[in-house]
């Protein structure tokens, strides 16, 4: 959830606009204010108006890209309709009501889908009810409206609901005793709206433009309450998938190739690589295509980016190898011995390895290997199994023949226990590394392993290796881990590169289960038999009671009160004795623990809130505490001061009570406004309460609602 809604225009995109003046945000701005002063225009006439307003020329780039980049934006209130028509959302749909026939999942988890039988409500920025603000979250691809707790107690599943939002965005639901009937000419009117936007792109169309044009081609439609759109969709012969309808399979067969163009452009790039790619999967997906079209496929793939980006469209949104392992065993019978034949044992390699055959996969790399000695595509894939086994020389060297430098941490890890010291096998016993050979025909007189305690910090950097390295999967799951964890900030590369992102990712999201489950049999048999008991390890607040710098840690669960020893070399220099950590205390194999993953410093006073939320919380709510504890904003004055302040002397629970009545943030709490603004500051030292605010009115009201829900607090002289 907590992803930002997209909407889709059926609308054609111009080209980027060359650097120009005015500037480019105000003539988007004086678009935007053109085109809410009425209900609808032509897009044409807006743009002449704005071009007239900065003495440019209706058809100057820089119109015709302010008119793109308002109209595409999510956000916006306005959107075309086909053939040119831009309407104002929030004057069209005001006085509509839009009907709901809740569901028992909406019921049960106290939300409402928005953005199909209440497309034309999808776009209110800050929706609330009496109880307070809905939040605005998308929940398995659709955008969902959620509600209090109890929102829907009293509501049975299946009730019909009649959905208004007022200008100000308050949303009432009122239950409908009876079924409404469906107006004449609606259904005309209706299926004559679809008609229209497909006409020009022959692309699924999105449930908003439904709404919003049939609302505009008559003003009195959804004015009393109605079948559900998809309802009545279905009776004018459309079917709904996601938040769009369509009436015929070709139509969304279009869409999902559009869908599929508009991924490659993202992934690749305009112009080349992604024409590319395209050519190649119509090639791919010819029911007819024979042996010399497979070449000729594989003679386009010369790009690593283009074949990972063929490989994982072959593969589909759901991630299912079928059709990929079909494709690929044809293209490794046609490649012969030749460069393309490493493309070809390339995309079987992955083929297998979603298949759950990575030792499959592995003999397809080394033939790859073969075929194109050298290349780094095929080079770095295969050193990440040989370092999985275990292989560190292997593995070290392998990347530093294709030129990783020693501070990339995969190869850190392997030239580390590239030298590893351990007992010897005998000749004809099985190999150290786990490949299930003897060891005279594998490793004879290379290194063996490391104890396993050693190896537990690598065991872990395998796991990071696998989600780092497994697909758009895992790529999406960590940019949305890092965009929580970002907070307000915009440094995503940052959040991408923090190690509580890809801990949050692996633990809490179930990765490193799958890492098991799909790397396993290249894991030497003792680290995959260590890995198995860590997702049982809960994370939790420690409290350090004794330091042993450069090697360990001395620990107090304060969730259980147990002690703990744990071995590090990183922290047990930089931590003093009584410092709180959020962290995962692993076994290592030995007879002691290891930290594993991102370690938080939990600020005094928020211990007991921190576990209450990692006992009832997800890993996105850890993510969003973090980035909340490092991103503490404050009131201020005109002049940069922070104006006037009080100070309570409380006890312990302090800052439980905080933690419900106001919103955490950075080492402290923040009392906001309607809008969002922050009218108050508050943080404990110790047990001190400090509240800073910017007015008097804003300090007596936080001070009354201090009185109301810490009565024992004491008021201290003023600072």
């Amino acid at each position: 959830m907590n992803k930002p809604r997209q909407r889709v225009l059926a609308r054609p995109r111009r080209s980027a606009a060359p650097a120009a003046r005015p500037a480019p945000e105000d003539v988007a701005a004086a678009f935007r204010d053109a085109a809410g002063q009425q209900v609808a225009a032509r897009a044409g006439e807006l743009e002449a108006r704005v071009a007239a307003r900065f003495g440019l020329a209706p058809d100057d780039d820089l119109v015709q890209q302010a008119a793109d980049d308002v109209l595409d934006d999510p956000e916006s209130d306005c959107a075309f309709l086909a053939p040119d028509v831009v309407v104002h959302i929030p004057l069209l749909m005001a006085g509509a009501v839009l009907t709901r026939r809740l569901t028992d999942e909406e019921r049960a988890g106290g939300f409402l889908v928005v953005d199909t039988d209440l497309a034309g409500f999808a776009g209110v920025a800050e929706p609330a009810v009496d109880d307070g603000p809905l939040d605005v979250e998308e929940d398995d691809g659709h955008l969902v409206w959620v509600g209090p707790e109890d929102w829907f107690d009293d509501v049975p599943a299946g009730t019909l609901l009649a959905v208004r939002v007022a200008s100000d965005g308050t949303v009432t639901l009122d239950p409908l005793d009876a079924e409404p009937p469906v107006p004449p000419g609606l259904l005309e009117r209706l299926r004559d709206r679809y008609d229209a936007e497909l006409a020009e792109p022959g692309l699924p169309v999105p449930a908003e433009l439904l709404v919003l044009g049939v609302r505009l081609a008559d003003r009195d439609a959804f004015g009393e309450p109605v079948p559900p759109l998809e309802e009545l969709a279905a009776a004018a012969g459309l079917e709904r998938r996601g938040s769009a309808f369509a009436h015929a399979e070709q139509v969304w067969a279009a869409g999902a190739e559009a869908e599929r163009h508009d991924r490659l452009i993202d992934r690749l790039g305009p112009g080349g690589e992604a024409t590319v790619a395209l050519e190649v999967l119509d090639l791919l997906a010819a029911p007819d295509v024979d042996a010399a079209g497979l070449r000729r496929a594989l003679d386009l793939l010369v790009g690593p980016d283009t074949v990972e980006a063929v490989t994982e469209e072959l593969l589909g949104p759901d991630g299912d190898p079928a059709a990929l392992v079909a494709v690929t065993g044809r293209l490794v019978a046609v490649a012969g011995s030749s460069s393309r034949a490493a493309v070809a044992r390339w995309m079987a390699a992955v083929a297998a390895e979603r298949d759950g055959r990575v030792l499959d996969a592995e003999s397809h790399l080394r033939a790859a290997c073969v075929e194109a000695p050298g290349w780094e595509f095929v080079e770095d894939r295969l050193a990440w199994y040989e370092a999985d086994r275990g292989d560190g020389a292997a593995a070290a060297g392998r990347w530093r023949a294709i030129g990783l430098t020693d501070d990339d941490p995969d190869l850190a890890f392997a030239a580390r226990f590239a030298t590893a010291d351990g007992p010897e096998p005998g000749r004809n016993a099985p190999c150290w590394c786990g490949s299930g050979r003897k060891y005279k025909q594998c490793h004879l007189g290379r290194p063996g392993t490391a104890p396993l305690p050693e190896r537990a910090g690598w065991l872990w950097r395998k796991a990071i290796a696998y989600v780092e390295r497994y697909g758009r999967e895992t790529e999406e799951a960590t940019l949305d881990a890092a965009v929580v964890r970002m907070g307000t900030g915009e440094d995503l590369e940052r959040a991408v590169a923090d190690p509580l992102t890809v801990d949050v990712v692996l633990h809490e999201e179930g990765w490193f289960a799958r890492f098991l489950r799909d790397r396993g049999p290249l894991l030497p048999e003792d680290e995959a038999r260590l890995g198995a008991s860590w997702p049982a390890v809960d994370r939790t607040v420690y409290e350090v009671l004794a330091v042993r710098p450069g090697e360990g840690l001395d620990l107090r669960d304060l969730r259980t009160g147990d002690p703990i020893a744990v071995t590090d070399r990183t922290a047990s220099r930089a931590v003093p004795v009584g410092t709180l950590l959020c962290a995962r205390a692993v076994p290592d194999g030995g007879p002691g623990h290891q930290l594993v993953g991102g370690v938080l410093v939990v600020p005094p006073g928020r211990e007991r809130g921190l576990l209450a939320l990692l006992d009832e919380g997800t890993g996105e709510d850890l993510l969003a505490w973090a980035a909340a504890r490092e991103a503490p904003p404050r009131p201020l004055g005109p002049d940069g001061a922070e104006t006037l302040a009080a100070r309570l002397r409380v006890d312990d629970g302090a800052a439980d009570v905080l933690d419900v009545e106001y919103v955490p943030a950075g080492e402290g709490w923040v009392h906001l406004g309607p809008d969002d603004d922050v009218l108050a500051a508050l943080d404990v030292a110790g047990d001190v309460l400090t509240v800073r605010t910017l007015t008097a009115p804003v300090l007596d009201e936080v001070l009354a609602d201090l009185r109301v829900v810490l009565p024992e607090a004491e008021t201290l002289p003023d600072l």
